[in-house]
């Protein structure tokens, strides 16, 4: 009687043994934290809106231009670190088409999303990068300019299903640039809409 109990008990146990691992690897902290429900895993976020760009020629003494408003377009790309954390990186640009030209600012960033709270969908956003403002016609590259970009945001994502989101976001990005023609800074402010994916 007691063999008979013997082999139960140890298939038992050996089980428990060998899918404990597992199990404890399947809740370690780490890019899927809050679980497949709640925010999480990868993620992805392609906005459109419009940005309203001022330029400031640190050297005129006139200070910043009046706000030209035109189109933006933004992907963000990244990783949850927590439920209260999203890290990635962001490439946007602000796009001006005159006749031939276009004008386009952009950057490509590093940003970080804070959400104070786990289970709502308000976030602030940060973030810092390479900046480049560039004018160019149907014939190529007329004049061009690098420099650096840093970013404040917020945001909400509003759930339209298990991995899909609807985010507006309101941004704020200053430009430095260090030009041919003398230093100058450049600022966008920016609301749009954006479709995220979270895997």
């Amino acid at each position: 009687m007691r063999t008979a109990l013997r082999l139960p008990v140890l298939v038992v146990v050996v089980t428990a043994l060998a899918v404990s691992p597992l199990l404890a690897q399947h809740r370690r902290p780490g890019i899927r934290e809050s679980g497949p429900d709640g925010r999480s895993g990868f993620w992805g976020v392609l906005a459109l809106g419009a940005g309203y760009e001022q330029v400031n020629f640190r050297n005129d003494g006139i200070g910043y231009s009046d706000p030209l408003g035109r189109g933006v377009v933004a992907l963000r790309l990244g990783g949850t670190v927590s439920p209260h954390v999203r890290l990635g990186g962001e490439v946007g640009a602000w796009v001006n088409e005159d006749r031939e030209l276009t004008e386009t600012v952009g950057g490509l960033m590093l940003i970080g999303q804070f959400y104070p709270w786990e289970r709502n969908g308000f976030f602030l956003k940060a973030g810092a990068g390479l900046g480049r403002s560039a004018l160019t016609d149907d014939f190529g590259t007329l004049d061009e300019d690098s420099g650096f970009v840093g970013a404040l945001g917020a945001g909400w994502d509003i759930r339209l299903g298990r991995r899909v989101f609807l985010v507006p976001t309101v941004d704020f990005a200053a430009y430095t640039f260090d030009g041919n023609g003398g230093d100058y800074d450049e600022r966008i402010t920016s609301i749009s809409i954006g479709i995220a994916y979270q895997r």
